[in-house]
């Protein structure tokens, strides 16, 4: 069995289309690429510091729902190997409730970092290692 780090963060949107927008592609990354070391893929990328980020390597969801914690999230991949850290890691932040997770292979992001904005908040809670 292989081992994967990875880096995770939990979060809180007001919205699902809030979520989207955050997480989602920009449109003109690709337009020109002379000058793409002065944009960013997504504004989750930008918060990170990070021109491009290779999705490839990266889960992210937004899960609004009534279930547990541990119901909403189950279907991520590898789920069975992690969720019960992030959900320990979880409880020690101050969100009232989570419907959003974040996972992306270490390395991938140099400095990983938290994110607080009146819209939303993501916070960074650290690697994991778990089988795949």
């Amino acid at each position: 069995m292989r081992k994967e780090v990875s880096d995770f963060w939990v979060g809180n949107f007001e919205r699902e289309d809030a979520y989207f927008n955050f997480f989602g592609e920009n449109p003109d990354f690709y337009q020109e690429e002379n000058d793409i070391e002065e944009k960013y893929i997504s504004k989750f990328a930008e918060s990170q510091n990070e021109n491009w980020i290779d999705h490839d390597f990266m889960e992210s969801g937004f899960e609004d729902g009534n279930e547990s914690f541990i119901e909403r999230f189950k279907k991520y991949s590898y789920s069975d190997q992690w969720i019960a850290e992030v959900f320990d890691k979880a409880k020690e932040t101050n969100l009232k409730k989570i419907n959003t997770i974040v996972f992306i292979t270490k390395g991938r992001i140099q400095k990983p970092t938290s994110i607080l904005t009146p819209e939303y908040s993501l916070l960074y809670i650290g690697q994991i290692e778990y089988n795949i």
